[in-house]
């Protein structure tokens, strides 16, 4: 698992905020920097106090250090629209006042922000310049910092250019006979090297993890005992990984864990283990506290991974029928959270800009979360926002609006017998044939959006019902000719569509629209699929 940083070290008290005393702050605040990649009690006060300090000395500079201090903790505890937002603030200050630390300092931030959020190009560009804007008056311990981060950002894009990064950076580490940044280098270079499948190289370092604790007495929390254990998994050395896990089931040892995820990515990965193993109950026990933990933190993305993990439990227990129906709430799951993230992102990237360049930017962002992430179709959120307006439109211009509820006939036997990745792909071919029909259409303002599963939404404005039932059939008629088989033997693909349109005087309401063209889908699954029925039968 790759982390932030953990430690334990005492936060030096901030100098009292007298003139004579700048000196001693700004030392200060290089302490403050350097301890805010650990877990450190007291920081946020000490922070807090700097702060204070520079404000009451009429110091800028220093009071923006201290603020993007207070941010980076406000990064780690999960705001990280804040910490983007306050880093982008000092950037811009730094940029006027030509400081060169600061702007440093503002972009090693935003190489976290940026890598949190996903956008890992942008996040090595902000990591780049965090390096190339260190002074060589800045203390040894951030050039440390900067490069591990440049390393981080490297490794997690592919870049195999990341080791000698590393290498570096760890070499910097043990000259200063810095212990806690050589253990966090090691063990983000570990990870690192699992993700790319190079478990012997992972292995390596893990030893060298393992053995720089030991040294030095430091106890290995589950974060870097789930590292250990993950490149022994990847070489399926299946028991010596669940002895590299022991240490953190020993009571309580998960309860203190400074992890963010509250030691729930651990047990995951000791439920893999032993079910690779045969050791189903234990696999389940490790699961089951998995999970609660996942439901008492809000731990959604690993709460996914736990899905498909008990679809796996199921199959090795021999109840393949479990194992099938956790597999489909996994896949369920695993979209919506597809779905949910990048909505989050998207606002979370907004909040990060201001002025004119959030004009700028914030009608991208919000097509993103306006987006289906499987079919790049508008989503029902998009369909709740627009259509009503739509119709708004209509009924004050006399005009009309065609809406047609399409489904996929059978479509659960094409996921049960070709598998789930033939039923995207699809979904995926449907999709374009949709916004071909909308894009198609001789009066703009239509769309197709994806309303769930494989129940899709073509609006079209203008025309009459019987041309939109038309262009629906025309719709259907190209995806049952569609050449399948090349994507899959024997596999076949037909829809059935209901369609309502408005009138072009009298209002109608959207629950109406919706409820009609529902009742037509039914009565053409009703009437033997394969078939598009109107409000004219």
């Amino acid at each position: 698992m790759q982390e932030m940083a953990v430690g334990e070290r005492v936060v030096p008290p901030v100098p009292p905020a007298t003139p004579e005393d700048a000196a001693g702050l700004a030392a200060a605040l290089h302490d403050l920097e350097a301890l805010s990649r650990f877990d450190v009690d007291g920081i946020g006060e000490r922070a807090q106090q700097a702060e204070d300090a520079a404000r009451a000395l009429g110091a800028p500079d220093l009071e923006r250090r201290a603020r993007l201090v207070l941010a980076d903790l406000a990064r780690r505890r999960g705001d990280v629209a804040e910490a983007g937002r306050i880093a982008r603030q000092v950037q811009r200050w730094a940029t006027d006042a030509d400081s060169r630390h600061l702007l440093a300092r503002s972009h090693f931030l935003l190489a976290a922000v940026l890598q949190e959020l996903g956008d890992l190009s942008l996040a090595l560009e902000h990591a780049v310049q965090s390096v190339h804007l260190l002074g060589d008056e800045d203390p040894p311990v951030q050039r440390i910092d900067h490069l591990a981060r440049l390393a981080d950002c490297q490794g997690l894009q592919g870049d195999e250019g990341a080791g000698e990064r590393y290498a570096e950076v760890l070499g910097l580490a043990e000259r200063l006979g810095d212990v806690d940044r050589q253990l966090l280098i090691l063990n983000n270079w570990a990870y690192v090297e699992t993700i790319a499948g190079r478990y012997d190289g992972a292995l390596r370092l893990s030893a060298q993890l393992q053995a720089l604790a030991e040294r030095h007495g430091v106890p290995l929390h589950v974060g870097r005992l789930d590292t250990i254990a993950r490149a022994l998994l990847g070489l399926g050395r299946l028991a010596e990984a669940e002895d590299a896990l022991a240490p953190g089931t020993e009571s309580g040892a998960l309860d203190v864990s400074p992890d963010g995820d509250a030691g729930a990515d651990f047990l995951l990965t000791l439920a893999e283990v032993r079910r690779r193993r045969g050791h189903v109950a234990g696999a389940q026990e490790a699961l089951d506290e998995c999970v609660r933990r996942c439901e008492q933190h809000g731990l959604t993305a690993i709460r996914v991974r736990a899905r498909r993990e008990q679809a796996e439990l199921h199959a090795a227990g021999g109840d393949y029928r479990a194992a099938f129906e956790e597999h489909q709430l996994y896949s369920q799951a695993a979209l919506d959270l597809q779905s949910a993230q990048r909505d989050a992102r998207a606002r979370a990237l907004q909040a990060m800009y201001e002025a004119t360049e959030a004009r700028r930017q914030s009608r991208r962002y919000r097509e993103l979360s306006l987006r289906d992430p499987l079919t790049g179709l508008y989503n029902r959120r998009f369909v709740d926002d627009q259509l009503p307006q739509l119709l708004d439109r209509a009924s004050a211009t006399a005009g009309t609006v065609s809406v047609a509820l399409v489904d996929l006939d059978h479509f659960k036997r094409i996921n049960d017998a070709w598998s789930h990745d033939v039923g995207d792909q699809v979904l995926r071919a449907v999709a374009a044939r949709l916004e071909v029909a909308a894009s198609g259409w001789t009066v703009p303002g239509g769309f197709a959006a994806r309303m769930g599963g494989e129940e899709f939404l073509l609006v079209l404005v203008g025309g009459d019902e019987r041309r939109a039932v038309r262009q629906l059939d025309d719709l259907r008629r190209a995806v049952t000719a569609h050449p399948w088989a090349e994507l899959a033997d024997g596999l076949a693909v037909t829809l059935s569509a209901g369609v309502a349109t408005t009138g072009g005087s009298a209002a109608a309401s959207l629950a109406d629209l919706l409820g009609r063209a529902d009742e037509h889908l039914y009565e053409a699954k009703a009437r033997g699929r394969d078939r598009v029925v109107g409000d004219g039968g």
